[in-house]
């Protein structure tokens, strides 16, 4: 295809048209060079069909529903031939710009050459009817066929087509009815959504350094009504040290730092440790922390038995709390995780600990919405630091940490009863993890990709079918050091905020949204 903005080269093609008369061109008939119009302006004639083994020209409209429907099956077509098959879009309604079929190609993914036919030059040169309706040529520029897209690849239409010519076959069928819209329709124009959405991602140290805190560890993380994101973790000289406390850091709706780390509650003699930072179905900001009790001094990673929960709230998106309430009968339990609404309305937080006459193992916090008050619903004996998914037809599925895979247990009754915990698929060194529920029904899980030892790598596999199966794993963390104990939430832009350990250095932030999630290149889990 050649470049001209000469009037004799334009008149050389109006005389190659002229010379083939009125009539379309047929099978077997030699395709004359016409003029087109790059999207810029720019005109080209489509000429040198010799320097390909095959020209698919196929005319679109921006404005018809079938051409944006078959793009998708256009397009690989176009991509398993590619190398011997030029494919060449046309619009010939000029009420269409070239930024319209710009936009149309892009956002449907086009990635062959669309050109206009202002003057409808090639419209008449192939008898074009229809949107879209393709014509195979050979590299003479004969027609060897016309038609539809078709259907199957077995099935008469234009891939059938393009395999019999590039196997040196005759081609069986080699007209078939193309069915869309009138090339003379003039459609109103109409927006055609981005399948391939803006992907976006960043990822950040929330803090270089604290003064006074080495080691900072079991980060959380939650949406405040204002839409601002908080994060919250303990941090101090070692875990279990007695100058432990939690750290309150804020990243501001539409900010791109957070705010200096505070240290947000010091509890002298009895430490916290875990806890966790949500926003209630009272719209108030809620923290529950883990007291740690027992005898002093303790060893480093110790004392996680004797803690006891505690509870704050906040109206006014976490910048004053109340006081401190105890959770009744919690000595022995931890919270790690972010709560959901189960199917029958309750609001319930995964917790693990020793309940009285059970064992160590996992359950619900549930909250009586009316008294405000904290009560245990169901027990899971097996596996620490549950994550919840409330599936589509009400089931919850928990996953908690163990070693060497996640275990899993499944509840039909909201969490009264559970089936006995068993290992799943997924390795894990008996270090935390955490799931959420996207808006689009796809549901992501974060962890320690390993079966011991060291806490890395740090991965996300997702799941379409409420977490019967998991795939797409993408790795996050890799080098060596502790990635763990991840926290992750969807905000109500549609955001996916997800913190975890860095280290224990520092705690890691990356922000993501759902497009990222499609185009990230993903090995097989």
């Amino acid at each position: 295809m050649t470049r001209s903005n000469t009037p004799a080269v334009m008149l050389a093609a109006a005389l190659l048209l002229a010379g083939g008369g009125a009539t379309a061109l047929g099978i077997g008939g030699l395709a004359p060079a016409v003029t087109l119009e790059t999207l810029d302006g720019f005109e080209r004639i489509m000429d040198n069909h010799h320097t390909r083994r095959g020209t698919v020209v196929f005319f679109l409209s921006s404005r018809c529903e079938t051409t944006a429907s078959q793009m998708a099956r256009i397009n690989e077509i176009h991509e398993a031939n590619r190398f011997d098959v030029l494919f060449i879009g046309v619009s010939a309604n000029p009420e269409e710009s070239g930024d319209e079929l710009r936009r149309f190609a892009t956002n449907l993914g086009a990635i062959f050459p669309v050109y206009r036919d202002v003057k409808g030059e090639a419209l008449k040169a192939f008898g074009a009817a229809t949107t879209p309706e393709f014509f195979l040529l050979d590299h003479r520029g004969r027609l060897i066929y016309k038609g539809g897209l078709g259907g199957a690849a077995y099935e008469p239409g234009l891939e059938r087509a393009i395999t019999q010519y590039l196997n040196r076959v005759p081609v069986e069928t080699a007209r078939t009815p193309a069915k869309g819209t009138s090339v003379k329709a003039r459609n109103p124009r109409r927006d055609v959504e981005n399948l391939y959405g803006l992907p976006q991602f960043r990822s950040q140290f929330i803090f270089q350094e604290v003064p006074g805190a080495a080691v900072h560890h079991c980060s959380t993380v939650a949406e405040a009504p204002n839409g601002d994101i908080l994060a919250l973790w303990y941090g101090g000289s070692y875990e279990s040290a007695e100058d432990q406390a939690l750290y309150l850091a804020r990243l501001v709706k539409g900010a791109a730092a957070w705010s200096a780390p505070e240290r947000f509650l010091v509890n002298h003699g009895q430490p916290p440790g875990n806890a966790v930072i949500f926003q209630g179905p009272d719209g108030r900001m809620h923290i529950i922390w883990g007291r740690m009790e027992g005898s002093w001094p303790k060893r480093r990673g110790s004392g996680w038995g004797d803690c006891r929960l505690l509870t704050r709230t906040s109206g006014d998106n976490g910048h004053t709390w109340s006081a401190d309430v105890e959770i009744g009968d919690s000595l022995g339990w931890l919270p790690r995780n972010t709560p959901v609404t189960l199917a029958d309305g309750t609001f319930a937080l995964p917790i693990s600990g020793n309940v009285r006459g059970e064992g160590g193992g996992s359950f619900l916090l549930v909250l009586d919405e009316t008294t405000g008050e904290w009560s245990r619903r169901g027990f899971i004996r097996g596996g620490s630091q549950p994550t919840v998914v409330v599936r589509d037809n009400g089931d919850l599925l928990c996953l908690m940490r163990g070693s060497p895979r996640t275990v899993k247990s499944v509840s039909k009754d909201h969490g009264h009863t559970w089936t006995p915990a068993t290992p799943t698929d997924r390795r894990n060194p008996d270090s935390g993890l955490d799931t959420v529920k996207l808006k689009s029904g796809r549901v992501l899980q974060v962890y320690t990709d390993t079966e011991s030892g060291s806490r890395y790598p740090m991965v996300i596999v997702q799941s379409h079918d409420d977490g019967e199966t998991w795939g797409d794993l993408i790795t996050l963390a890799t080098d060596h050091g502790e990635f763990s104990y991840p926290s992750i939430i969807q905000a109500s832009d549609g955001t996916v905020h997800l913190l975890y350990t860095y280290r224990r250095y520092s705690i890691m932030h990356t922000a993501f949204n759902e497009d990222w999630l499609e185009h990230r290149r993903a090995r097989a889990n």
